[in-house]
């Protein structure tokens, strides 16, 4: 069995997941799910996902998929018996991070760029653009590596094509974690690179797609 951590609330990122699973022929799947809490965004210059969920819950979609679904009230109820997706999730507890049993897809070619915004500091700081796939850690977007890969870019690109291209290899490298695992070294994943970043400050952003361009010229198709 398969476990998928998600909020009990429309959620794009859980849905796409569950749809790849689906895709890939996966039954056996329990999508756990804890309250949805409502907080207060960030609002950034430029925004890099327009994300929009479908207007149905986790359980209608379950039912609707043939997954099981449980709700939860916090995350400390989350067995970690079996491998579980992170598809949503909110701080997560020392005991489930030392389970080595949650696996999540980091948008960003892992230990270079760490934390929030990972793909505008990979681009305003000349790092590598890419998705990671991991089994988590106590410390932020460490632990042990399952896959990375590098995000192909083009000549054409905009910054809005990177980013959406990012999330499908995101999604898609998630749903594929657990066969992945068969394969994978696990070999750690170092924090001494960098420190994990905060959400990207307006005056950073006012300055991103001026490196973006300056960038996307060295590629040629």
């Amino acid at each position: 069995m398969i476990q998928v951590l998600t909020y009990d609330f429309p959620h794009k990122k859980t849905q796409d997941l569950l749809f790849k699973l689906k895709l890939r022929g996966y039954k056996d799947v329990l999508v756990v799910a804890t309250p949805w809490v409502q907080r207060k965004n960030f609002t950034p210059l430029i925004p890099h996902r327009f994300l929009q969920a479908e207007d149905i819950y986790p359980l209608e979609l379950c039912n609707k998929l043939g997954f099981n679904y449980k709700k939860v009230q916090s995350l400390n109820e989350l067995e970690t018996d079996q491998y579980t997706l992170i598809g949503g999730a909110g701080i997560i507890p020392e005991k489930l991070t030392n389970s080595k049993k949650l696996i999540n897809s980091h948008p960003a070619y892992l230990p270079y760029t760490r934390g929030l915004d990972s793909l505008k500091w990979a681009i305003f700081d000349g790092k590598p653009i890419g998705v990671t796939t991991h089994i988590i850690s106590e410390e932020t977007d460490t632990g042990w590596l399952i896959k990375r890969k590098l995000l192909p870019l083009h000549s054409w690109d905009t910054f809005h094509s990177v980013a959406y291209r990012q999330y499908e290899m995101e999604i898609d490298m998630l749903a594929n974690a657990i066969e992945d695992l068969k394969t994978a070294s696990l070999e750690s994943l170092s924090n001494s690179y960098c420190q994990p970043q905060r959400r990207m400050p307006h005056r950073y952003e006012m300055k991103l797609i001026n490196r973006f361009n300056k960038m996307i010229d060295n590629y040629n198709d």
